[in-house]
């Protein structure tokens, strides 16, 4: 339900009425100040948990990974993914589609490509959320030709991108013919029409 500071104020009764604290509700915790833009407050329950004995999980590190994307703080984010690796913890999809938005949303579409490229070399599974998020990148910095290369990359893949964001794109750089072109693509391949959140 969203209600992140009546959860945090419920956590300081807990331990106050010495209720024990495991994984979950410390993960629990470290989310709800990272969605209040509280990331300190989430690394001091980190620091809480190493000194508890409560090993850190993947859920940890990957909720301290979006804090930190959704305040722009792509480097922080990229070293504590690195931290979340050399423990051994190997990260998820998830946790990569979070540090490549990271990097799009802050405008850094080249280190977008080299991770995408990183993710593909290290043969991990892409998805259709991993290439539409770096080819809206590329369309929003005017990249049409780059976002048309990976798009025609990803249906070579057999995954099937999100053709809106691409066809936005173009018609916001006035390609509408190469717009119209891809649309009519679609229809003749009946392509499904990936919304774009």
């Amino acid at each position: 339900m969203k209600h992140y500071a009546i959860v945090v104020s419920m956590y300081r009764q807990m331990e106050l009425l010495g209720v024990s604290q495991d994984g979950y509700s410390l993960n629990t915790l470290i989310n709800c100040y990272c969605q209040l833009g509280r990331i300190g407050f989430g690394f001091s329950i980190l620091g809480k948990m190493l000194k508890l004995g409560v090993e850190p999980s993947a859920v940890t590190f990957s909720t301290l990974i979006n804090g930190l994307c959704n305040r722009s703080k792509i480097s922080e984010a990229v070293s504590i993914f690195d931290e979340m690796t050399k423990r051994g913890y190997q990260p998820n999809l998830i946790v990569y589609n979070i540090i490549l938005k990271g990097l799009c949303k802050s405008g850094n579409t080249d280190k977008a490509i080299r991770f995408l490229r990183l993710m593909e070399d290290r043969d991990f599974e892409t998805d259709i959320v991993t290439y539409s998020t770096v080819i809206d990148c590329l369309c929003k910095k005017g990249l049409l030709k780059e976002a048309l290369d990976l798009f025609s990359e990803v249906k070579v893949k057999g995954i099937r991108p999100n053709t809106i964001t691409l066809i936005h794109g173009m018609c916001n750089s006035g390609q509408q013919e190469e717009a119209t072109r891809l649309l009519n693509e679609m229809v003749d391949n009946n392509m499904q029409f990936a919304m774009k959140e």
